[in-house]
């Protein structure tokens, strides 16, 4: 044996980090043993210490670890290649500098290893492909793999095809070139028992985000036709693809708003409920590849998908679509959240390192599902009173909606940037100017459909809708969302070791915490202007109760503030329709909101400190009286705390991911723990520029 497997094979017995140092041999014994070792069974201890060497930029032993990928070529077991990708890849750095030698090495060859050893191909292809997908290496060689495999490979090869030819279209499917090729191998595969469910399953999902990308009614009832399709038959071939069920039935719900059936969007609801939970009980402790595996929030957002559904089934409007924009968008976030993988890091403790979710192009989606939002602002302008949202900012802006939502479709790109609209050639480019100014993410979200909004208000109107865009924009929680994804996974996994957090309960809580947790995001970025709009010159600035006051006669904020914010955010958010919000209730207080779903109800106690923020002090004050109100209901609450320590000395704020966690309280003799999702919004807050002065 080898000096340097004997020794890798000594640190793993004995369960020491594997580096070079530790391993230490001389850097001359490394280079010329290492391609060796990386073709044998110590090759993932191996890759471990390359990858180290990356991440520490220890540049002396980088060029020992240059003829690792040439050795892993030679790897002919399945098990050893792939534990050593994933050592690898477990350091984006090791990835992107040996990225092209690593692809030449699994590539090279591959027709006569699909031949002769079709497993091992397979993991070789998956292999390149993470690469690609990381962008740690340009495609093109990948491509070129995907278009020369022959027909009629080993069944052992073949297996694996489908989830890979799909996941290149979630990330290339704007490139004509490669998609074609892609869903005819799919096609193909279609006609092969080994292969025929998951590629029917695979050409669903495309044309689900073809659906998704779609810029009209018309077409995006033609894909979701055709896609159910083939979610249907590959339910009905396999008894296991619940989740193909789940996607027929969100095909079945969307067309049904088209034509008002209101039992078979319930019925929808429903089946993937059921489908959800049956899938998650058949797939437990079983094993799929770390860096496939979807995100844990697409399950969150599965469950709001149901709610929603539910609740406009019992609410259709006579344009059904408005409904439909906005389950729509939450199907968007469904699928990327569920079919987004993690190419290179896949231990959450480690961070994300890099998240890829497929190529969905909704801008039209977007703007469909705003622009019923500022429909709904406009009508209910008395739930934005408190902000000076007026009656005659309310009919301005319905008008102004109105005229948007009868704009042909086809003119939603942002404009370009036109100075100050001088130019005759271009008559509305101050507006465009304007709203670059003053609603930055209407003109986001609407593109030139924002120049009818923008022209019908005046600028504190406008800084008011860009607060209703901002909003909206922030509650879009993308699957690579670096922050807010990995606290929610880290959530779901705490909650889900009680054995109450089952069914509805999990549905409906989960749905809350995550608004919660985009509610604490938004609030630790909106400006002041942005969540409240400005006032006139003379008048003073409007109260910011997350603002440090200006002067010692100013207002101090109190927990009512949050409670009031809080309040309103969930009531202009996507569970404003599925759940009653109580602001006063005069057992427990006005700073408490609880929330219904049904005979189910979530009590979020909000409380005011200016001591400390410490979550130990925390809990033991407010955690008994939070959990208190849970005794003749689910065991699961929040608390919400409005931070009014000072600032200045502290030298910043709280992450989100430190601001909010997941503990439990058990009243003495009690025997059921009452779990407290917990957030902290700061207060006497000052602007970042203060901490460098």
């Amino acid at each position: 044996m080898p000096q340097l497997a004997d020794r890798l094979s000594v640190l793993a017995t004995e369960g020491q980090p594997i580096t070079f140092p530790a391993i230490g041999l001389a850097l001359d014994t490394v280079a010329t043993q290492s391609q060796d070792v990386a073709a044998g069974p110590f090759a993932a201890y191996l890759a471990e210490a390359v990858a180290d060497a990356f991440d520490r930029e220890d540049t002396q032993w980088q060029p020992a670890a240059s003829s690792f990928p040439q050795g892993l070529g030679a790897q002919r077991s399945v098990l050893h290649l792939s534990a050593s990708i994933d050592a690898l890849l477990n350091s984006p750095a090791a990835a992107k500098a040996m990225g092209k030698a690593l692809n030449s090495a699994l590539l090279d060859d591959l027709h006569t290893h699909i031949e002769r050893l079709p497993l091992l191909a397979a993991a070789r292809l998956e292999a390149a492909l993470r690469l690609a997908v990381g962008d740690a290496v340009t495609p093109f060689k990948v491509w070129q793999a995907l278009e020369e495999i022959p027909s009629g490979s080993p069944e052992d090869f073949t297996e694996r095809l489908p989830r890979l030819l799909g996941l290149s279209l979630d990330r290339w499917a704007g490139e004509d070139s490669i998609a074609d090729t892609l869903r005819t191998t799919l096609q193909s595969l279609v006609h092969d028992e080994a292969t025929d469910v998951d590629a029917m399953f695979e050409l669903g999902c495309d044309l689900l985000r073809r659906a998704l990308s779609a810029q009209d009614v018309g077409t995006i009832t033609a894909f979701l036709t055709r896609a159910r399709k083939q979610f249907e038959t590959a339910a009905q071939a396999e008894e296991a693809r619940d989740d193909a069920r789940a996607y027929a039935a969100v095909c079945d719900a969307v067309l049904a708003f088209s034509r008002h059936d209101t039992v078979t969007i319930e019925r929808a609801a429903d089946q993937i409920a059921e489908a959800l939970d049956r899938r998650e009980a058949w797939l437990r402790r079983t094993h799929e590849a770390a860096w496939l595996q979807p995100r844990r929030s697409a399950e969150i957002a599965w469950h709001r998908l149901i709610l929603q559904l539910r609740a406009a089934a019992m609410t259709l409007h006579e344009d059904a679509w408005l409904d439909a924009w906005q389950a729509l968008d939450t199907v968007v976030s469904a699928y990327r959240a569920a079919r987004t993988v993690c190419p290179f890091v896949k231990e959450a403790g480690q961070g994300i390192s890099r998240l890829v979710q497929p190529a969905i192009e909704d801008r039209f989606l977007q703007q469909q599902a705003f622009l019923a939002q500022l429909r709904r602002a406009a009508e209910e302008s008395d739930q934005h009173a408190v902000h000076g949202f007026d009656t005659e900012t309310a009919a301005a802006l319905l008008n102004a909606v109105e005229a948007a939502a009868h704009r042909e479709s086809g003119t939603d790109a942002i404009p370009a940037a036109a100075g100050d609209g001088s130019d005759d050639d271009d008559p509305d480019g101050g507006q465009i100017s304007r709203l670059q100014r003053h609603a930055p993410t209407l003109l986001l979200l609407l593109g030139e459909r924002a120049l009818n909004v923008g022209s019908a208000l005046d600028d504190e109107q406008l800084r008011l809708v860009e607060g209703l865009a901002y909003d909206s924009d922030v509650a879009r929680l993308e699957a690579t969302d670096p922050l807010v994804v990995p606290q929610l996974d880290k959530i779901m996994t705490e909650l889900s070791r009680q054995p109450a957090f089952v069914g509805e309960t999990r549905r409906t809580f989960l749905a809350l915490v995550e608004q919660t947790l985009l509610f604490l995001k938004s609030r630790a970025n909106m400006t002041r202007t942005n969540l409240l709009g400005k006032t006139k010159k003379e008048e003073p600035p409007p109260f910011d109760y997350r603002r440090k006051p200006e002067k010692a006669t100013d207002r101090k904020a109190v927990e009512a503030d949050l409670q009031r914010d809080y309040h309103q955010w969930l009531q202009k958010r996507p569970l404003h329709s599925v759940v009653l919000v109580e602001t006063e209730d005069d057992a427990m207080g006005r700073a408490d909101v609880m929330v219904h779903f049904g005979s189910l109800r979530y009590l979020t106690e909000v409380k005011q400190n200016s001591t400390s923020n410490d979550r130990n002090y925390l809990e033991s004050r407010y955690l008994a009286q939070t959990t208190e109100y849970s005794n003749t209901n689910a065991p699961y609450s929040q608390l919400l705390v409005l931070d009014l320590t000072p600032k200045t000395s502290s030298q910043g704020n709280l992450r989100l991911d430190e601001a909010s966690w997941t503990t439990t309280h058990r009243p003495h003799g009690a025997t059921t723990d009452r779990a407290v999702v917990t957030g902290i919004v700061a207060g006497n807050r000052v602007t970042p520029s203060v901490y460098s002065r």
